[in-house]
């Protein structure tokens, strides 16, 4: 099978592409990086648009993961878990995967290069909207990767509201994006957890990223196959989610959870949850 995938420039989703090439090693994969910017617009730009839109204490909350994060990519080696961490182009190169940074996925440049893999997936998990120029390329589809569970969890940052609306459980749902609408399309796969007293935001996001690199290989195989029939979501379930505010951020700590926590970011480094694995799975098989 051949794939392509749409990333964000943020450190955990190596270890979705990392482990879905150790469970198909024989599937033709390419890696297209978009950076954490609205499209078209640089970093400076982009954060004037979004960080007046949310609270002061969840904003410096972010800019400490950021930093944390940041300084773990630096010192790879770190108590020998730095791959965690490592940056998409290093685990590309480490593959020898081909490999594209865009500021924007409909951009000629990406569309060509999606075109010239001619891929029978494409595989999503970042935040642009995709439009039908693109979505019309893949063989079977373009599957998105979606870091909360549908249709409870719609838009933006859904393992932060899973906690901060004390949801008994967290995960992902890979779903087709069948349009230009958002967290939408016919739900393929799911998986979930239950939320841990005290989880941070932050460990939960390496959550969801484990449970998915766990579930997207059994989809794409089963998709692959023929044995999937895409459940379709109503629009009268569920909620879209925006960006957290300050009444958000406040629910989240009354309910005990950090957005980041030291010592969780320390059990991922020394291995704690390597052996995690999401409790209830599905695939949406005929």
């Amino acid at each position: 099978m051949k794939v392509v995938f749409l990333l964000s420039d943020y450190v955990l989703h190596n270890h979705v592409i990392g482990e879905y090439l150790a469970a198909r090693p024989d599937d033709e994969v390419a890696v297209v990086k978009v950076p954490l910017v609205l499209k078209g617009k640089g970093r400076r730009t982009s954060a004037q648009r979004i960080v007046p839109q949310l609270s002061r204490r969840f904003t410096a909350g972010k800019l400490l993961e950021y930093l944390a994060l940041t300084g773990i990519t630096w010192t790879p080696k770190m108590l020998s878990r730095g791959a965690v961490f490592r940056r998409l182009r290093q685990t590309a190169r480490r593959h020898r995967l081909p490999f594209l940074k865009v500021d924007d996925v409909m951009s000629k440049r990406s569309l060509e290069f999606i075109r010239r893999h001619e891929p029978d997936v494409v595989v999503s998990l970042f935040h642009q909207i995709i439009k039908k120029r693109l979505i019309a390329i893949p063989r079977l589809g373009v599957v998105n990767v979606h870091p909360g569970v549908l249709p409870q969890f719609r838009g933006i940052q859904p393992y932060f509201w899973e906690l901060s609306e004390g949801s008994d459980r967290a995960g992902v749902t890979l779903h087709l994006i069948e349009d230009e609408s958002i967290d939408t399309g016919g739900v393929l796969a799911e998986a979930s957890y239950p939320v841990r007293p005290g989880m941070s935001v932050q460990l939960n996001y390496y959550l969801t990223c484990k449970a998915a690199a766990e579930l997207l290989p059994r989809c794409l195989a089963a998709l692959g196959e023929g044995r999937l029939t895409p459940r379709s979501q109503s629009a009268d379930e569920g909620a879209y989610w925006r960006w957290p505010d300050s009444a958000a951020f406040d629910r989240l700590q009354e309910r005990g959870h950090p957005l980041v926590s030291w010592r969780q970011l320390g059990e991922i480094l020394t291995g704690r949850h390597d052996d995690f694995t999401a409790e209830q799975w599905s695939l949406a098989e005929e």
